[in-house]
């Protein structure tokens, strides 16, 4: 069972950090115009209703899958913060006239 909750901590760290690049670039270049803001709120939607089915059925099973809430709280965090850059970001840009 130690094997398995290792893979799936190693699984949670590769998809939660899935967005670390992005935030970095966008964080490094100041630019988020080639970021969908659909590709924003539909990944924040994905985190939060599967947080909550992976919440609900843990809760009804007893069974805790620690890795699978590192998982969507890390990624929800980095999209959040992408967001949030993206709208300041545009912002600037538009002021700009770029």
């Amino acid at each position: 069972m130690l094997g398995l909750t290792i893979v799936g901590f190693l699984g949670a760290i590769c998809f939660a950090l899935c967005a670390a690049p992005q935030v970095w670039k966008a964080y490094k270049t100041k630019s988020t115009g080639d970021i969908s803001m659909l590709y924003i709120i539909l990944s924040i939607g994905g985190n939060v209703f599967s947080g909550i089915y992976i919440g609900g059925t843990n809760y009804l099973t007893g069974y805790w899958q620690i890795p699978q809430y590192f998982n969507y709280s890390i990624a929800l965090t980095l999209i959040i913060v992408l967001m949030f850059m993206k709208i300041k970001y545009d912002k600037l840009s538009d002021k700009n006239g770029k």
